[in-house]
């Protein structure tokens, strides 16, 4: 099988991306797009790519954006968030939850129709951002299902509530509905904005453990989340995982469920995650290095990156320095070149 090997023209920018950060697009033998599905496909990508090679398009008509954005206000829940510019983000307002029962929730919120929204204004907005066929595009969520419990009764409440018999069921209800809200939601994107990656955000840990045992989630989570991940690949889009926290011993359940890539923080050791389940799964890894690092700094935190996690080419760079992802680029392109001559390169 004849392809193209690495040659220093590739190094040339030939623009940016779109969006925050503006990452520079070299010139590469495949199109970004191309790239990406051959990494989703269990193939081996050409380079390593990083998430913002694919294009994040923000659902604007979405209440619970527009509650989250730096103006605050109330979601489509009733919810109302306020923006904390120390976090570079927001919360939920707090001292008053709004659901006082779990077991009775359907007389405190109603869970949004994304039927209701403005699509039509959203896509008109954003036009510039998913119109490049040669990109890959992504639309990223907020709250999924524990984080939604946790929006609407407080953290402690909610944790008790995934655990106590008396409450369970109405958790069951309120997971329910989210989870016809979520995959009416996934095809909406499919159809307006003809998405190719859609995310799941639930954090279920802290910086030190789960936030709750493996049996409740298997009984409370698993399969909400697995019908989610369903929906989004009948739709034929990827779904990417957004999971914050020490979670490594949730890991063989985000396969189960079906996610194609996990983008978790670098306390969990993805260098030994990926060597655990080979094959299984996407992984996210990062090294971070100052932005003043030397050229040996930057050649050796690529190095150690290539050694540690990209040896065959599979999976995502996170980090945020340019010049390192610069560096990779080249480091993976010529390791794509030595696998397919040692024929390991999966085609």
């Amino acid at each position: 099988m004849s392809y193209d090997k690495f040659t220093p023209d590739e190094m040339i920018v030939t623009g940016t991306y779109p969006g925050r950060g503006r990452l520079a697009r070299f010139n590469t033998p495949i199109t970004p797009k191309e790239n990406i599905i051959r990494l989703y496909e269990g193939k081996t990508p050409m380079w390593i790519p990083s998430p913002g090679e694919i294009v994040n398009i923000k659902v604007d008509c979405d209440p619970e954006n527009i509650a989250r954005s730096p103006g605050g206000g109330v979601d489509g829940y009733g919810v109302e968030w306020i923006f904390v510019d120390t976090a570079g983000g927001a919360m939920v307002k707090p001292g008053s939850p709004k659901v006082k029962d779990i077991t009775e929730w359907e007389k405190y919120v109603t869970v949004p129709d994304p039927d209701s929204w403005n699509w039509f204004g959203s896509v008109d907005r954003q036009m510039e951002n998913f119109s490049d066929p040669t990109l890959m595009h992504g639309i990223t969520f907020g709250s999924c299902l524990f984080e939604r419990l946790i929006a609407v009764m407080d953290f402690e409440n909610a944790a008790v509530a995934l655990i106590d018999e008396e409450q369970q069921e109405g958790v069951h209800r309120f997971f329910r509905a989210i989870t016809d809200y979520r995959k009416k939601y996934y095809t909406l994107c499919k159809r307006w904005f003809n998405a190719d990656v859609v995310n799941f955000n639930d954090d279920w840990g802290s910086q030190r453990a789960e936030f709750f045992s493996r049996e409740t989630a298997r009984e409370m989570l698993v399969p909400y989340v697995k019908e989610a991940c369903d929906c989004a690949h009948s739709l034929g889009m990827y779904i990417d995982l957004h999971c914050c926290g020490f979670v490594e011993g949730f890991v063989p359940f985000f396969i189960e469920e079906g996610f194609n890539s996990w983008g978790g923080q670098p306390l969990n050791d993805k260098p030994k995650l990926k060597k655990q389940y080979p094959g299984k799964f996407v992984f996210t890894h990062s090294i971070d290095v100052p932005d003043d690092a030397s050229d040996q700094e930057i050649e050796a935190a690529a190095q150690k990156f290539m050694e540690e996690f990209g040896y065959d080419n599979r999976g995502y760079f996170g980090g945020r320095n340019e010049r390192l992802r610069k560096k990779l680029y080249e480091l993976s392109r010529k390791n794509y070149d030595r696998l397919v001559e040692e024929g390991k390169a999966i085609l």
